[in-house]
């Protein structure tokens, strides 16, 4: 009988506190999860090829601050560069407003500033832009044993806004909803030793991007359609992200219909504790 019940006992603990679930965010670094994490990005397509900087700092268990800037390089039928110089430089605060481990979810949200610091030459705006994003996470661990081979999924998203906050107005929305399979997860919770190891930290992952630009006028550009099949390498530290953007209509594949994108991630105070000093507490 004691045997019996500390056996139902450990079955109750591991199915209240599973392992740890690791999402893979977009293609800067960017997710609903406030963390210590730095990303260098870039992709190549037709027109051009480009790169770019993440890095965000806990303020405090629940906020952080981030900034963003990439390097873009102008091309003509793949030869010839016509352009190149970094972006604006992006800010932006982010804070969860809900978090509930045991059902995997949080709901973060990111006012962001833009500030015209970027090279003209590769497009950069003149004016600074203002705006926020809303972004979620969810995991999938909650379904009950009967779809077990469903808890590894997990599914991600943003939806964002932004302005200018001088000249001539105009709005840009956006949105990114991914839904991923984390073989981490399924071996340590599911069916353990059914990944083999060199594939236990793949999450093979799919993004569907939108965005829209709209101007003072009730005009609106035509909509940016993106999928991107990917795959991750990733744990609690390391990330690499490869995948293949694919433009589906014809505002979106003006740079190409086909685009490589990738991105290599750390979370820094991992490898270094005392880098995780918050000053608000």
């Amino acid at each position: 009988m004691c045997a019996t019940s500390m056996l139902l006992l450990c079955a109750t603990l591991a199915r209240a506190d599973p392992s740890s679930r690791y999402f893979v965010g977009d293609f800067i670094g960017n997710d609903a999860t406030v963390e210590n994490y730095l990303s260098v990005s870039g992709g190549v397509d037709r027109a051009q090829n480009f790169e770019s900087l993440y890095l965000e700092k806990t303020i405090s268990p629940n906020s952080s601050f981030s900034l963003f800037v990439g390097y873009q390089r102008l091309e003509q039928e793949g030869e010839l560069t016509t352009a190149s110089g970094f972006t604006n430089l992006g800010l932006a605060w982010k804070r969860a407003l809900i978090s509930i481990p045991r059902h995997e979810f949080v709901f973060s949200i990111s006012p962001t500033l833009e500030l015209p610091v970027g090279d003209r030459s590769v497009g950069s705006e003149s004016h600074p832009r203002a705006g926020g994003d809303l972004l979620f996470q969810k995991g999938f661990g909650d379904l009950p044993d009967s779809l077990r081979m469903l808890q590894p999924f997990g599914v991600e998203g943003d939806a964002g806004w932004e302005s200018k906050v001088t000249g001539a107005r105009d709005d840009l929305i956006s949105a990114d909803l991914e839904l991923e399979y984390s073989l981490h997860y399924l071996d340590a919770n599911v069916f353990a030793g059914f990944v083999p190891y060199a594939l236990r930290d793949l999450t093979p992952h799919l993004d569907f991007d939108y965005a829209q630009y709209l101007s003072a006028h009730r005009n609106s550009s035509a909509p940016d359609f993106e999928l991107t099949p990917a795959i991750a390498w990733l744990n609690s530290t390391f990330e690499i992200n490869l995948g293949v953007q694919v433009a589906l209509n014809r505002a979106s594949s003006g740079t190409g219909a086909v685009a490589l994108v990738w991105l290599l991630g750390v979370s820094y105070d991992q490898l270094m504790p005392a880098l995780g000093w918050m000053p608000c507490r």
